[in-house]
């Protein structure tokens, strides 16, 4: 997801893919200092959007993150969002681009459906 914004910080600054208008920045900057970074573990989803990826998932459903960084973007292009500590991006579209903050392949059923609605959005 991170290399479709336009910039990210992580170890530098580096130049993205620009898909997305948005910068990638740590989660730091934003969640109370005595949460632990990385952050590793299940979060439920505050999906904006069930259109696309999210067509067959419900709304509080359980994915699993391992990360640090944030997309940090205009509310139009944010699909869901999780908390930790603070409101925390979780997925972003810009018509038929998607990104996900969190691993799919690692969230049980809730990231099947995921995967599925991906490959056949048309």
């Amino acid at each position: 997801m991170q290399l479709l914004f336009d910039v990210s910080y992580e170890f530098g600054e580096h130049k993205g893919l620009g898909l997305i208008p948005g910068e990638i920045k740590a989660i730091s900057e934003i969640i109370p200092s005595d949460l632990k970074i990385p952050q590793i573990g299940w979060n439920s989803l505050n999906i904006k959007n069930f259109g696309g990826v999210f067509k067959n998932s419900k709304q509080g459903e359980y994915v699993y993150f391992v990360h640090s960084y944030s997309a940090f973007c205009d509310e139009k292009y944010i699909t869901s969002k999780t908390e930790y500590g603070a409101e925390i991006t979780a997925s972003v579209a810009n018509e038929n681009i998607f990104g996900v903050q969190f691993h799919p392949e690692k969230s049980g059923e809730a990231g099947l459906k995921i995967l599925k609605a991906f490959c056949e959005v048309k």
